[in-house]
């Protein structure tokens, strides 16, 4: 794992990137530019590898993180050794910062780089200390995370309610850049069988219903390359 501490000398060729993930991000936006800044000057930027672990199961939870470059899976490893994806980070996505506001010392996850991965470590204790000193973006913050709980309200609701055809339908729509298209090309973002995890379902669960939806004219498979050929039609799989 390549650790790179942000200097003030360093902070300023990284000011104007740091700056905008910072400021984009629901738990900065409401923040002062002045209180940005130094959280920033305060921050790791850590390289990680295909496969490096950032934290595991267990570990002290001093620091919460954004993705930069790349993504990153949460997961788990069952009694019998397979791997449980709870979900995966994208570029600008953040994770483990519901940590330090429920006083929760430990991570309850693993967590790795798939491919070559980038993300900013912010210390907790740090941020804590930034919105008791302005309640008044706390209180923004604390909206804004209450938005994000719903969305994750909403992805609950889908794996459980949702038939394994209905769930994978989505799941590929969600990836068509354009939802009004007719005909795409999308690239799945993880292997396979970290795909199916996610959506809760067998490996080969997930390949019969590949095939499926191949023999139904939804789709052509070229290996991590999916030509989506009546996106409309996926978007309905298994209504």
């Amino acid at each position: 794992m390549g650790l790179f501490l942000i200097g003030m000398g360093e902070f300023v060729m990284q000011e104007t990137r740091l700056q905008t993930i910072v400021g984009d991000n629901f738990l900065f936006s409401s923040l002062t530019d002045k209180a940005k800044e130094s959280l920033c000057q305060h921050c790791r930027i850590i390289k990680l590898k295909n496969d490096e672990t950032l934290f595991h199961q267990g570990g002290e939870a001093n620091s919460f993180y954004i993705v930069l470059e790349g993504n990153i899976k949460l997961f788990r490893i069952s009694p019998g050794g397979q791997t449980k994806v709870i979900e995966v980070i994208k570029k600008g996505g953040v994770f483990a910062e519901a940590l330090m506001f429920m006083d929760l010392t430990q991570y309850p996850l693993n967590s790795a780089a798939m491919g070559v991965c980038e993300v900013l470590s912010i210390p907790n204790q740090l941020y804590k200390d930034t919105l008791l000193g302005d309640p008044q973006s706390a209180l923004k913050v604390m909206g804004n995370m209450a938005v994000k709980l719903h969305r994750r309200i909403n992805e609950i609701e889908i794996l459980t309610l949702q038939n394994t055809r209905h769930r994978l339908g989505n799941y590929l729509f969600g990836l068509a850049p354009d939802p009004a298209a007719k005909q795409c090309v999308v690239q799945l973002p993880m292997a396979k069988q970290l795909i199916a995890s996610q959506l809760g379902m067998q490996p080969e669960t997930f390949s019969r219903m590949m095939k499926e939806m191949k023999n139904q004219g939804l789709i052509e498979v070229n290996g991590a390359e999916i030509k989506v050929d009546d996106l409309q039609g996926l978007r309905q799989f298994g209504h």
